[in-house]
C-alpha cells in the first residue's frame, strides 16, 4: 500500500472528527499509525480531545476541564495537552470542522491513552477491528498487563491501571495471542478472550463486573468496555453512574446500581436491569444512538440492530450472567499473635473474639471497650479467627469508644490494624477527632480529623492516589489543608492488608503490609490532645450530611499505641498471620 501524503491523512481525521468515515479510513489510519509511532500518537490525542470536546455539557465546563488536567497529570506532555484543550473548549461553537485539523502540537507529546483510540473508532464505523486490536507497536505496547513480581507488588500503577481481576473460575483462555492475566493482577486497556469460565474484575472506580464466556471484551477506559461477545453482569456503587458497556452496533449505559447484558457474536443483545435504571441504545454508523430505550427493575429489552429494533421480552433473570460468589478469606494468626502486639505496648488493643451487649472488649486492662452502632457482626467463629464484619448497605454503621483518647503530639501515636474491603471504594477505617472546640468558625462540618487512614478509589474531580492506603494529617483543624501519604502498592478487594500509620513528633510514617511505604516531615507539630475514635466511617454523626466514606467489609487485631513502632516490630506483627479463603 504506497502511504498516502499529510494532505489526505489530514483529510481522513477530520472525516472522522465530523462522524462521517469513509469505508476506507480505517484501514489507511491503521497503517499509517503502523509505520509512524510519533503520528500514531498524533491521531491518539487528537481523537481524544474531539471525544472530551463531545462529553461537554456546556462550552465553560470548567469542572470538566480540571477533572481532565487531574486524569493528565504525570503525563509527558499533558500540561500541553490541558491547554490545547481548554483553548478548543472555549471556543469550538466557532470552530469550522472541515478545515485541516489541529496536529502541530500535539507532536512532541507522549501518548499515554493508546486506549482511548479503540473506543472512538470502534463506536464511529460499527463492525471496524478497533486499532487497539491491530499489531502497531503503540497498540501492542498497550495490550500487555503488567504482571505481579514476586512478593504480589504490582508494577502497573493506578494512575495507568483501569481494572483488578479479583477471581477466576475456571477460565479457558482462547487460542489468540493476548493478555491471560491472573488473580490480582492490574490490567489497563487490553482485550480479553476466553472460551469458557467467568472472570471478576473490579473497575478502580468501585465497579464490578462479572463476564462469563464464551467473552470476547475490551477494557478502554474506567468507565467504558467494548463488548464482542458474552455475558456480562455490572454491579455500579454510587457515584460510579454512568459505565458504558459499547458493542459494534449498541451500547448500554448504567443509570444506577446493577445491570446485564447478553450479547450473541451476530450482535443480537438483551439487558435486563436488577437494581435500578439503565438506558439502552441502537448505534448509527457514526456510533451516536439512534433508538433508546429506558429500562428499569426487573424489566428486559431485546435489542436487534439488524432489524433495528428494541422490544420487551418476558423476564427471566436465570437466563443471564449470576452474581460472582467470593467467600471472604480468613486470616490466620500465629499463637503468639496477641502476645507480640501486646509487647509492644499498645494503649489499647480490640481482637473482635466476643460481642455482649453491642461491646467489644478492651484487650488492655482498664481500658475501654469498642461501641458497635448499627448491624456490625462477628465473622463466625466455626472459621477460626473472628473478625468485625462491615455489611454493605448500612452506611450508618461504626465502631467507636465513648470516652476521649488522650493522643500525645510530642512521643507520637500509632494505629495499627488489619483490615480486607470488598470492592475499591472511598471508605474511611480508623480515626480520630478532636472535640468541636478545636475546629475552626469557618468548618462546614464540626468533624475534622486529625489523623485519618482510609482506602481510595479512582474517582473524578479528586487528587487522592486511587486504590492506595491514604494517610491524612490535618493540624490546625482545617479541611482546607492536610499532609497526605499514599501507599506505593494497591489493595486488593477480598484479601487482607496490615496497615501502620503513625506519627512521630514532626514525622508521619505510613507502613503496608510490613514494608514502609511512605514517610514525611509534618511542618506543626500537633500538640497533646483528648480525641474520639471512629471506626469504619467518617464521623460518628449518623446525621452528618456531608460523605459518610462507609467501609464495606472485614476489620481485625485494632491497636492504638501513644508511641510509634519500630520497623522490626511491624514486619514481625505481618509475619505473623497468613489467610486462607473461605466459604460462608
Amino acid at each position: 500500500m504506497v502511504e498516502p501524503g499529510r494532505k489526505s491523512i489530514d483529510a481522513v481525521l477530520a472525516r472522522f472528527l465530523d462522524g462521517d468515515p469513509e469505508p476506507s479510513d480505517g484501514e489507511v489510519l491503521a497503517e499509517a499509525m503502523r509505520r509512524n509511532q510519533d503520528f500514531a500518537q498524533e491521531v491518539i490525542r487528537l481523537l481524544t480531545v474531539d471525544d472530551l470536546l463531545r462529553q461537554c455539557a456546556v462550552p465553560d465546563d470548567l469542572a470538566f476541564l480540571e477533572s481532565l488536567k487531574l486524569r493528565l497529570n504525570g503525563e509527558c506532555g499533558g500540561d500541553e495537552f490541558a491547554g490545547e484543550f481548554e483553548r478548543r473548549l472555549l471556543t469550538r461553537d466557532s470552530r469550522n470542522r472541515s478545515v485541516r485539523p489541529w496536529l502541530s502540537w500535539a507532536i512532541a507529546a507522549a501518548a499515554c491513552v493508546t486506549a482511548v483510540v479503540v473506543g472512538t473508532l470502534a463506536l464511529r464505523r460499527p463492525g471496524a477491528e478497533p486499532l487497539a486490536s491491530q499489531h502497531s507497536p503503540v497498540a501492542e505496547a498497550e495490550r500487555t498487563p503488567e504482571k505481579l513480581p514476586s512478593g504480589g507488588r504490582s508494577a502497573l500503577t493506578t494512575t495507568s491501571g483501569f481494572a483488578m481481576v479479583v477471581k477466576l473460575d475456571d477460565v479457558l483462555w482462547g487460542s489468540r495471542e493476548g493478555p491471560h492475566p491472573s488473580e490480582g493482577e492490574l490490567v489497563a486497556g487490553c482485550r480479553l478472550q476466553f472460551r469458557s469460565g467467568r472472570i471478576t474484575l473490579s473497575m478502580l472506580t468501585g465497579v464490578v463486573l462479572v463476564v462469563e464466556g464464551p467473552a470476547d471484551f475490551e477494557l478502554l477506559a474506567l468507565d467504558k468496555i467494548f463488548f464482542r461477545q458474552g455475558r456480562l453482569r455490572a454491579r455500579v456503587p454510587k457515584g460510579a453512574e454512568g459505565f458504558v458497556v459499547a458493542s459494534p452496533a449498541s451500547a448500554v449505559v448504567d443509570l444506577g446500581t446493577e445491570f446485564a447484558l447478553n450479547l450473541e457474536a451476530d450482535g443480537k443483545s438483551r439487558v435486563m436491569v436488577f437494581e435500578g435504571l439503565a438506558e439502552a441504545a441502537l448505534l448509527d454508523a457514526a456510533g451516536s444512538p439512534k433508538r433508546t430505550q429506558l429500562v428499569t427493575k426487573s424489566k428486559e429489552f431485546e435489542l436487534d440492530p439488524g432489524r433495528d429494533r428494541i422490544a420487551e421480552s418476558v423476564a427471566r433473570p436465570e437466563a443471564f450472567v449470576s452474581t460472582s460468589k467470593m467467600g471472604p478469606r480468613s486470616l490466620v494468626l500465629d499463637s503468639d499473635y496477641a502476645a507480640s502486639v501486646m509487647k509492644s505496648g499498645p494503649r489499647g488493643y480490640w481482637r473482635f473474639e466476643s460481642l455482649s451487649d453491642h461491646l467489644i472488649p478492651n484487650e488492655v486492662a482498664g481500658r475501654p471497650p469498642l461501641r458497635v452502632s448499627g448491624p456490625i457482626r462477628l465473622s463466625d467463629a466455626r472459621h477460626g479467627n473472628t473478625c468485625a464484619v462491615f455489611e454493605a448497605g448500612a452506611p450508618e454503621q461504626f465502631l467507636g469508644t465513648d470516652a476521649l483518647w488522650e493522643v500525645a503530639g510530642g512521643s507520637g501515636h500509632a494505629v495499627e490494624f488489619w483490615f480486607q474491603s470488598e470492592v475499591f471504594s472511598h471508605a474511611s477505617l480508623v480515626g480520630l477527632l478532636p472535640p468541636e472546640e478545636f475546629v475552626l468558625p469557618h468548618q462546614l462540618s464540626r468533624y475534622v480529623h486529625t489523623f485519618l487512614v482510609e482506602i481510595t478509589a479512582r474517582e473524578r474531580q479528586s487528587l487522592n492516589k486511587p486504590a492506595s492506603i491514604r494517610f491524612l494529617h490535618r493540624w490546625p483543624l482545617d479541611t482546607t489543608v492536610g499532609c497526605n501519604l499514599f501507599s506505593q502498592d494497591v489493595y486488593v478487594p477480598r484479601r487482607w492488608h496490615h496497615v501502620v500509620a503513625q506519627k512521630d513528633g514532626a514525622r508521619m510514617e505510613l507502613f503496608f503490609d510490613g514494608v514502609p511505604e511512605n514517610a514525611m516531615p509534618i511542618a506543626t507539630e500537633t500538640p497533646t490532645l483528648a480525641c474520639r475514635l471512629v471506626v469504619g466511617r467518617r464521623t460518628p454523626d449518623t446525621r452528618d450530611p456531608s460523605d459518610a466514606r462507609p467501609f464495606v467489609g472485614r476489620l481485625d487485631e485494632l491497636a492504638i499505641y501513644d508511641h510509634r513502632l519500630s520497623q522490626d516490630e511491624v514486619l514481625q506483627h505481618f509475619r505473623s498471620a497468613t489467610q486462607r479463603s473461605i466459604a460462608e
